[in-house]
């Protein structure tokens, strides 16, 4: 029997993991099936998983890390999207992180440069997107810089190489070949890439997901505090007042196109798959909210949040995004959901609010999927 996916017709059911993964079989009413995903409505629920919308769908999100007053954290809490509850997983990272910031892959999530508050490392930390947990062991296995890292089988460190260089013939650890503080980072989530630079070096550093392996490319036009995002084709940073766009996979910099509407550097983004994004505007802890093309840099529209804030932690989602915390005064566990659609920020109850410390921003979110439809990048 046939079954239809997207615009694609399958000859059969796919294997387990593949893009039916968690959905269900469903009629489009002329005869044809197709599979769709929970909470699909409408023309949603034929799913085109050739498109990078859909090549995942985002389900979960986890904040980890961040501080407050000038204490760091270690701790991780999961948030389910369809129901807005959030889990405190434990302190699952192997050190404390402030300003901090982290990429992830459709497996794992990286915590980077974190070790005590407001620190420049080169460290890399590492949780599972799966259920949150830490992927540390003991000193003595394979270690990210200082930082025991979970590796088991080869190890590349002992080797006597600790990172890559671009079209180098090693491999190397996850470390970077820099300290960082508070650094711009973002994902190629098609090509399973993430980047780090700034931070107090314009070294771009990137890691290969797949292999988890760490080297040196282009290096970008700025070097401070800052943060960044992502499109389909291209990441957007901002250092301060100063912005570039990095083209993947060349991974070419320019540094046209885009007005930075906030030149402070605790001023936070949010990425969508929905061809825009969002930047704060203004100065730490102020109202102004701008939403960007994530193809041109041009500024779609600017809002007020809703409240003052600043130092934010932008958990982003398949329809909504999630503010986990964020600094208004103080640090705080306030909880915002960011309509994609609407651009309204509603402010929710005490069940979608991180747990296990009372207070934390400028921590590192990361976002998961139930399923992968499309694998590339490997």
């Amino acid at each position: 029997m046939a079954f239809k996916l997207g615009s694609v017709t399958l000859a059969e059911v796919p294997a387990g993991g593949d893009a039916s993964t968690g959905s269900y079989l469903m009629s489009d009413g002329a005869g044809a099936s197709f599979w769709a995903y929970m909470g699909a409505t409408g023309s949603n629920t034929s799913i085109d998983t050739t498109s990078w919308e859909y090549r995942s769908i985002y389900t979960h999100g986890y904040l980890a890390a961040g501080y407050k007053g000038s204490n760091p954290w270690r701790s991780v809490n999961k948030t389910w999207h369809a129901t807005e509850v959030t889990m405190y997983c434990g302190e699952q990272i192997a050190y404390t992180q402030g300003y901090t910031n982290g990429c992830w892959s459709d497996h794992n999530a990286y915590i980077i440069a974190g070790a005590g508050f407001n620190v420049a490392t080169a460290i890399i930390c590492s949780y599972s997107l799966t259920n949150g947990t830490i992927r540390t062991f003991t000193a003595g296995s394979f270690q990210s810089g200082t930082a025991p890292y979970g590796y088991q089988g080869h190890d590349p460190k002992n080797e006597g190489i600790l990172y890559g260089t671009a079209g180098s013939q090693g491999v190397g650890g996850m470390s970077m070949e820099v300290t960082r503080l508070d650094p711009p980072a973002t994902n190629d989530i098609k090509g399973q890439h993430g980047y780090m630079t700034g931070g107090g070096s314009a070294t771009c550093s990137k890691l290969h997901f797949p292999t988890e392996v760490m080297y040196n490319t282009t290096a970008a036009p700025y070097d401070g505090r800052g943060d960044a995002s992502y499109g389909e084709n291209l990441g957007w940073y901002k250092w301060s007042a100063s912005f570039a766009r990095q083209a993947w996979p060349t991974d070419t910099w320019s540094t046209g196109g885009w007005s930075v509407p906030s030149t402070d550097v605790h001023s936070k983004m949010m990425g969508t798959k929905k061809g825009f994004f969002y930047c704060e505007a203004g100065n730490n802890v102020t109202l102004p909210k701008s939403k960007i093309n994530q193809a041109s840099g041009s500024t779609i529209s600017t809002f007020n949040k809703v409240r003052s804030y600043g130092e934010s932690n932008n958990e982003d989602g398949q329809d909504n995004g999630y503010i986990m915390g964020h600094y208004d005064g103080q640090q705080n566990n306030h909880t915002i959901r960011q309509s994609y659609s609407t651009d309204i920020e509603v402010t929710l109850g005490a069940a979608a609010m991180p747990k296990g410390h009372y207070g934390q921003s400028s921590g590192a979110c990361s976002t998961a999927a139930a399923t992968i439809a499309m694998h590339s990048g490997a």
